[in-house]
């Protein structure tokens, strides 16, 4: 991977969101959580980037049954006429309140294979959705729309046609996830992060309970994100889908004017 990891001191923390400490960089998702040293993740490392989203179909459901309450109460034709109708009007608000949070998702979905690592924005849904769309380009399910991203899907390409694959995808976890000047990697059967180790296995543990790895100095890290480590070594070793690589290729071609070997 030709990219250079940044040091803490080169990142510009104002252009951060400012309560979660969350931004971009590239292709590079940054999180700066107070007292913690910056966390950064390659988001050509994952297959897609999108916001958590919960269906608003059930609490509007239940608010339109509870609006048509309050108009059969207010034409008394439900017993206890004005309570039965300030009651249901309250349901009615709540539902429709809880249908309007659920389609302003504020989290993010980091996807690696069947791994999902949700990621919290404190900063709103418009911050989470700006993160998200900023990040998904780079991705290995989005349609590629940038040249850097077509450059870097032909190298994976030429490298799984070379059989290098892994090899390649090997060297491309060597940065993918940073705390500060630590490289999280596998050693093993541990995930290694700087000088610290982890059982894989105790990493899924913490990660089942929504915890952080606890790392010297009073650092952490979100468990769950280690492991898109483990998933990618995992890929890795699987290799790549060639056909849906190819096809993300011959799409950018036919769509830019590129033609193979340009």
């Amino acid at each position: 991977m030709n990219v250079d990891a940044l040091t803490p001191q080169q990142i510009d923390k104002t252009k951060l969101l400012p309560r979660s400490g969350i931004g971009v960089d590239g292709p590079w998702l940054v999180i700066s959580p107070p007292g913690n040293p910056v966390i950064r993740l390659d988001a050509r490392l994952l297959d897609r980037v999108e916001l958590i989203g919960q269906s608003p179909t059930y609490p509007l459901v239940w608010s339109g049954v509870a609006t048509a309450g309050v108009a059969a109460a207010a034409l008394s034709l439900v017993p206890g006429g004005v309570f039965a109708c300030a009651g249901l009007a309250y349901l009615a608000h709540e539902r429709f309140s809880e249908a309007r949070r659920r389609s302003r998702s504020r989290d993010l979905l980091l996807a690696l294979g069947d791994l999902e690592v949700a990621l919290h924005v404190a900063d709103g849904p418009e911050a989470a959705k700006g993160i998200s769309e900023e990040l998904a380009p780079y991705t290995r399910d989005a349609p590629i729309t940038r040249p850097e991203v077509y450059e870097d899907a032909k190298r994976r390409m030429r490298a799984q046609a070379e059989g290098k694959g892994e090899a390649t995808a090997r060297r491309e976890l060597e940065q993918a996830l940073l705390v500060g000047a630590d490289v999280v990697y596998l050693r093993g059967d541990y995930l290694q992060v700087g000088q610290v180790a982890f059982r894989i296995t105790e990493v899924r543990e913490y990660a089942l309970r929504g915890a952080n790895l606890p790392l010297t100095g009073g650092r952490l890290l979100q468990a769950a994100m280690g492991l898109l480590v483990v998933a990618a070594d995992e890929r890795a070793s699987v290799g790549e889908d060639v056909h849906v690589l190819a096809k993300r290729i011959a799409d950018y071609e036919a769509w830019s004017g590129h033609s193979a070997g340009r």
